[in-house]
């Protein structure tokens, strides 16, 4: 993985070091080599400038790729809440599966996101995982409803849920860096692109 920041600098730094370059080829306002030899460099700086944003656009892109693959690997891994249970929970959760689904489908919002809260701060997994996954089933058939979607209520079981989630599983940590990991090679993707436009457009690139 290469380093964003320091692409990132490249990439603020590309014009000054484009400049720079130019500068070296004379001295007093005059050419310091021949015409040929002058073209050359100036071509080689120019094939430098554009491959800072080039090579910055490229390895953002393929942390993008990278982070995307490994946050399916996670999302694979949490498909059934029920998969990471031992025996004996696994057991428990099978015989309150039907009323713990039940109340999911049939409680006011507030109330399930009540249930989901105080599983979270509890350590009954196997309650965790039912409510998660019913919970989850629940959620997701409210916000493709016509006219709901978000509200207060949606809000806070899916801020439950996601604990829920990260205590059986203990990934939100990881989940949170790999987020934060695309969320900065968007921002150098953006970044990159937006100021060699500026440059080209502006600074006579």
């Amino acid at each position: 993985m290469k380093d964003l920041t320091l692409l990132g600098n490249r990439v603020d730094t590309a014009g000054t070091v484009l400049a720079a370059a130019r500068a070296a080829l004379s001295r007093d306002g005059r050419p310091i080599f021949s015409a040929e030899e002058q073209q050359r460099r100036e071509a080689e700086a120019e094939a430098t400038f554009h491959a800072t944003f080039r090579d910055a656009a490229e390895a953002a892109q393929m942390e993008i790729v990278e982070v995307d693959a490994e946050l399916r690997a996670l999302d694979r891994a949490e498909a059934d809440p029920l998969g990471g249970l031992v025996a004996a929970d696994l057991t428990r959760a099978n015989t309150m599966a039907t009323f713990v689904r039940e109340d999911a489908e049939v409680l006011p919002l507030a109330a399930l996101a009540d249930r989901a809260e105080g599983a979270a701060t509890g350590s009954d997994r196997a309650v965790m995982a039912l409510l998660l996954r019913y919970g989850q089933r629940r959620l997701d058939g409210e916000m493709v409803q016509p006219g709901r979607g978000y509200s207060d209520d949606t809000t806070r079981l899916e801020a439950a849920l996601n604990v829920l989630r990260a205590r059986l599983f203990g990934h939100g940590d990881k989940r949170a860096a790999l987020v934060g990991r695309r969320d900065e090679a968007g921002q150098l993707q953006a970044h990159a692109a937006a100021t060699q436009y500026i440059q080209q457009r502006y600074g006579g690139r």
